[in-house]
């Protein structure tokens, strides 16, 4: 008998929706479902459960939010405290009344995207974080901080130059030292780590770099910047993710003796932010047509990537389901991931979530 998200899976791949991906299904920390289909342009052989995709904006919550939770727990960051308290250069305009909390929480005001890289690509190296601090710096505020909610990558990269000003280390640095390591998340990584020799899927044939992508970031920003940020960058596998989605969830839940995380810092970030359909750095399941899909509850989390991946979580069931992709190869065009998305995960809800009653 075919095994109903294996199958729905391999329809994902012949009906194009992405050209290879990994779904892993976890209940209390266990796999319970794990299935690898496609093929690997860079090599013409099968996905495996060690191919690394790239994680685009699921950086947000596993490297920007983990690496602001051992901040604050250490005391060298305060949510409330203003942008311009830890990057004095952010002002003028009403920007000092932006928080970091509203920079997690998508609240800032600040604009959701700009070409950054257009102005960053003809330089060298070494001048693009001065450039890139020029660029944020102007960009005006679209309206008053904390008043509506506009999902901001320019806000993921003002808080990475927060975060490096307070750590005093750079943030691929800091997420090695206090969160893989610590984890054992050695699947879990920014490109610059990636071992030649590690299969890796390739994302976009990108007009402007005049390549297939495989291997470097495919959000454009984040390699101008050199391929570390905090709005995307991340390479992983599904269990990599899953784990540490997972320790996060459960730590907020149950507690995980051992961890680098304070459990009530945890909450904090997994919690809606002040009524924003938000955590910090996490997103919560919409009221209407989630990419979710119909069963994740109160108290779920989770996050999109735009090269095709995703994770949610439902603490209340212990459930993680991640969902990595290639959508965006050989071009980001291909949108049939939105319907794909909720309907794979409301089946891996209907086989594996405890109480769930499919339709």
């Amino acid at each position: 008998m075919c095994d109903p998200l294996e199958q729905k899976m391999n329809e994902g791949v012949a009906g194009g929706v992405f050209s290879c991906g990994q779904l892993v299904v976890m209940r209390e920390g266990k796999v319970v479902a794990e299935y690898c289909v496609g093929t690997l342009y860079s090599r013409n052989t099968g996905v495996t459960p060690e191919t690394l995709f790239d994680l685009a904006s699921l950086t947000k919550p596993l490297a920007a939010a983990t690496l602001a939770m051992r901040l604050v727990q250490a005391g060298q960051l305060d949510v409330e405290a203003p942008v311009c308290r830890y990057v004095p250069w952010f002002s003028g305009g009403h920007r000092e009344a932006v928080t970091i909390r509203q920079l997690l929480d998508h609240s800032s005001g600040l604009p959701a995207w700009r070409p950054f890289y257009e102005t960053l690509a003809p330089l060298a190296a070494a001048q693009r974080g001065e450039e890139l601090r020029r660029l944020i710096q102007g960009c005006p505020l679209e309206r008053a901080p904390g008043a509506a909610v506009c999902y901001s990558d320019i806000g993921f990269m003002l808080l990475k130059e927060g975060v490096e000003a307070v750590a005093v280390v750079d943030v691929r640095h800091q997420f090695n030292e206090v969160v893989r390591a610590p984890l054992g998340l050695s699947d879990l990584m920014y490109a610059i780590d990636i071992p030649g020799d590690r299969a890796v899927a390739a994302t976009e044939t990108c007009p402007w770099r005049a390549r297939t992508l495989c291997g470097e970031v495919h959000d454009d920003n984040a390699w101008a910047m050199g391929g570390v940020a905090l709005h995307a960058g991340l390479f992983g596998t599904a269990r990599a993710v899953g784990r540490l989605v997972w320790h996060l969830v459960a730590h907020h839940r149950d507690g995980v003796p051992g961890s680098p995380f304070r459990r009530e810092v945890v909450g904090s970030f997994l919690q809606e932010s002040q009524g924003r359909g938000r955590g910090m750095g996490f997103d919560l399941p919409s009221p209407e047509g989630s990419a979710s899909g119909r069963y994740f509850g109160p108290g779920s989390v989770g996050h999109l990537g735009f090269t095709g991946t995703s994770f949610w979580a439902d603490p209340s069931r212990g459930m993680v389901v991640v969902l990595l992709t290639n959508r965006v190869y050989p071009s980001r065009a291909n949108l049939a991931i939105r319907l794909f998305r909720p309907e794979v995960h409301d089946l891996a809800m209907e086989i594996y979530g405890p109480g769930v009653v499919g339709p």
